[in-house]
């Protein structure tokens, strides 16, 4: 995609490398850049009724090609996202920006070596695909069969139980079965709090930082995945809620952010995970008003673990039929 305007931190190659962003000069030249093309501050769009906004799930070092937990073709979905931004900063178009960060604690019901045989030995799943599904097959000993997944399908990799409360474990997998969530699924450990696989990638932090000081922009962060005895896929609510804990229920407020633009712009990972977890919740909340038609899943803004999984294509035919719209990171502003 063309930019109409390029940073100096701006480049394509950047997308596929590890490196520090400088987030000080980003937001500097961002500020300037405003400054000299007297561009209206966000709030001033706004209320104009002209704004619109961008919703980012999940783009962090971790899910990148070469990270902990790789979504392969992540770093081209920065890339495209990141020029999108660009544009639609200088174009008079964005002036909102959201997006959500996975984060976990230590030990997370999700994690692998959270997980431990009847010796105590940790589920590795290092040689098997990195992710798993759990289904339990003793309710009193709290042990469930862990399953991987390979060309041939899904093979038994062996029997294991949480280190921590294989009770609250069960309850959380009945839990799971009535409200039709599927299975309790485990990863390799990933954007753990504290490491750099939390971080946004680079080139995502140094754009946004520049669109920020560009439109004066305050950005809505949601912060997901930090309780440890549930997983947190979508970013407006905990697979459990626990109304005890801070955020350990609906996020009202992402709600309340979007209804202020236009329109709303999807971008995100993993298609067939957080990203189609991210956009169900979406819809389900606003089902039936006015809101769902402001919408937009770029459909070139996303990357799958499994390509054209059956929910995704489920979901993407119900939003096209609610009147969700879909186009690509190139498509132009004034067509979307």
């Amino acid at each position: 995609m063309k930019l109409t305007y390029t940073p100096l931190f701006f480049d394509p190659i950047k997308a596929g490398l590890w490196y520090n962003p400088d987030i000080g000069a980003a937001m500097q030249e961002g500020i300037k850049y405003g400054v000299d093309q007297l561009l209206k501050p966000a709030d001033t769009l706004i209320e104009r009724n002209i704004a619109h906004a961008m919703m980012m799930t999940d783009l962090q070092s971790d899910f990148r090609d070469k990270g902990r937990l790789p979504v392969k073709g992540t770093d081209a979905v920065i890339l495209r996202t990141c020029e999108r931004l660009i544009n639609g900063v200088v174009d008079d178009f964005y002036a909102g920006i959201i997006f959500s960060l996975d984060g976990h604690p230590p030990f997370h019901i999700s994690f692998d070596y959270y997980w431990r045989d009847e010796k105590g030995n940790p589920l590795d799943l290092s040689k098997h695909g990195k992710a798993a599904i759990l289904t339990l097959e003793d309710e009193a000993k709290g042990v469930f069969k862990a399953q991987a997944f390979n060309v041939n399908g899904p093979y038994t990799v062996g029997y294991f139980q949480p280190r921590f409360d294989p009770q609250d474990a069960v309850a959380y997998w009945k839990h799971l079965q009535a409200t039709k969530q599927g299975p309790i699924w485990v990863f390799v450990a990933h954007c753990v709090i504290g490491t750099n696989g939390v971080n946004l990638h680079p080139l995502l932090a140094e754009t946004i930082a520049f669109a920020c000081g560009a439109r004066s922009i305050q950005p809505t962060i949601i912060h997901k995945g930090h309780l440890a005895n549930t997983d947190w896929f979508g970013p407006l609510e905990p697979c459990r809620r626990d109304a005890s804990l801070p955020h350990g229920g609906f996020q009202n407020k992402v709600i309340d952010e979007i209804k202020r633009f236009s329109t709303v712009e999807f971008t995100g990972v993993a298609e067939d995970f957080c990203d189609f977890s991210m956009k169900k919740q979406m819809m389900e909340c606003l089902e039936g008003t006015s809101f769902i038609g402001k919408l937009r899943f770029i459909t070139d803004g996303t990357a799958p673990i499994i390509p054209n999984a059956q929910h995704v294509l489920e979901l993407n035919a119900k939003a096209k039929e609610a009147g969700v719209k879909f186009i690509q990171h190139d498509t132009p502003f004034a067509e979307s």
